[in-house]
C-alpha cells in the first residue's frame, strides 16, 4: 500500500470518527438544551401541584456543611414541608449542630443510626431509615455538602408529582471543587443523566437532587439485590423505579443545586461508588459509553498518524486543522 492509499484510509476513517462525535454532541448531548428552552418558550407546559414533602439527608460528620448549608434547605418557599437528617453515628459536631437547629426551626427532625448497625450498605440503611421516619409521599434528596441556589428549589422539584409521574430528577453542579477537570466531568456525568432521563431510558439520577414517592420506594425490591456493594441508592435504585412515563426532569434554574467537593478524597470517593455501580448499568448506557470514549480516542489518534503520513502536504494539513476546528467548536457550543 503506497502513502496516497494510506493517506486516504486514515482521513476517511478520521472523518467516520467525526460524523460520530458531531452526532454525539448535536443529536444527543444537545436534546436538554432544546428541552430547556421549548419549556422557556412555553412550548412544554409545567405543572403546579404543591403536595407536602419530606426532605431526607444523609450526614456522617458534616457539622460545618450542615450548619453551612442546612438553613437554605430549612427556608425554603414552600407551604408544607419537613426536613429529616438521619445522623449515622458521625464522631464531630453533627449531633449539636442538629439540635440546635431544630430550637429554630421545628420542621427539622433527625435520627441516628447508630455504629454497630454499619455494614457495607450503611447509606442504604440510613436512607431506608429516613425514608421510613418520613411523614409525607413526596420524598426529596439532597446531600449535606449541597444546597439550592434559591429559595424555589422545593417548589421546582415537587410541582411534577401527578397521579403519573413518581420520580423527578434534577441538576447538580461542583460549586467547589479540586481541580477543574473535576467540575467539567461531573457536568458531563449529570449531562448524560438527563438526556437519557429525557430519552426515557432513564438509569440513573444524583442523589444530590432528585425526588421520588414513598411507595414507589417500598414497591421496588431491585436494591436489596445491592446489598453487598457501597453504592447505588441514587443509581441502581432508580433503574428498578422508573418507567418510559414515569420520570420528569427540571432544568429550570430554581433547581439548581450547587455541590462542595473541593477535597481531593471526596472526588476518588464519588468515582469509586460510580465505578462500583457502573457494572450494574443498563446495555444502552455502556454501548454509548463505548461509542463516545472510543470514538474520541480513535479520533486524536487518527489526527497525530494522518498528519505524520501527511507531511508535509500543507493542504492536507490544513484540512486535518480544519477537522480539528469543528470537533473542538462543536464540544465548545454544545457543552
Amino acid at each position: 500500500m503506497n502513502f496516497v492509499s494510506i493517506d486516504i484510509v486514515l482521513s476517511a476513517a478520521l472523518l467516520l470518527c467525526l460524523i460520530v462525535q458531531l452526532v454525539d454532541y448535536w443529536v444527543f448531548l444537545y436534546k436538554p438544551y432544546c428541552y430547556q428552552k421549548a419549556v422557556q418558550k412555553g412550548k412544554i407546559a409545567l405543572p403546579t401541584a404543591q403536595p407536602p414533602v419530606s426532605v431526607v439527608i444523609y450526614a456522617r460528620n458534616e457539622d460545618e456543611n450542615l450548619e453551612t448549608y442546612l438553613p437554605s434547605i430549612l427556608e425554603q418557599n414552600y407551604p408544607d414541608f419537613e426536613v429529616i437528617v438521619v445522623n449515622e453515628d458521625s464522631t464531630d459536631d453533627t449531633e449539636s449542630v442538629l439540635k440546635h437547629l431544630e430550637l429554630k426551626y421545628k420542621h427539622l427532625y433527625h435520627t441516628i443510626l447508630p455504629g454497630q448497625s454499619r455494614n457495607v450498605s450503611r447509606k442504604k440503611m440510613a436512607l431506608t431509615l429516613g425514608i421510613k421516619a418520613a411523614h409525607h409521599e413526596v420524598l426529596v434528596f439532597i446531600e449535606a455538602d449541597s444546597h439550592p441556589l434559591g429559595p424555589d428549589w422545593l417548589r421546582s422539584m415537587a410541582r411534577y408529582f401527578t397521579d403519573e409521574k413518581t420520580v423527578v430528577l434534577g441538576w447538580a453542579f461542583l460549586e467547589k471543587y479540586p481541580f477543574r477537570f473535576a467540575a467539567y466531568d461531573y457536568f458531563c456525568e449529570n449531562l448524560q443523566t438527563i438526556l437519557f432521563a429525557l430519552r426515557r431510558k432513564t438509569y440513573r439520577a444524583n442523589g444530590r437532587n432528585m425526588a421520588y414517592r414513598k411507595t414507589a420506594f417500598f414497591q421496588q425490591k431491585d436494591l436489596s439485590n445491592y446489598n453487598f456493594i457501597d453504592a447505588g441508592e441514587d443509581d441502581l435504585l432508580i433503574i428498578g423505579m422508573t418507567s418510559e412515563s414515569n420520570t420528569a426532569v427540571d432544568l429550570s434554574v430554581e433547581n439548581n443545586v450547587a455541590v462542595d467537593m473541593q477535597a481531593v478524597w471526596m472526588w476518588k470517593e464519588y468515582k469509586l461508588r460510580r465505578a462500583f455501580a457502573y457494572p450494574f448499568y443498563p446495555l444502552f448506557v455502556k454501548n454509548f459509553d463505548r461509542i463516545e470514549q472510543g470514538s474520541t480516542m480513535l479520533f486524536y489518534a487518527l489526527w497525530v498518524l494522518t498528519a505524520v503520513f501527511m507531511f508535509p502536504n500543507w493542504l492536507g494539513l490544513g484540512g486535518l486543522f480544519l477537522l480539528l476546528a469543528i470537533r473542538f467548536s462543536t464540544q465548545y457550543l454544545v457543552i
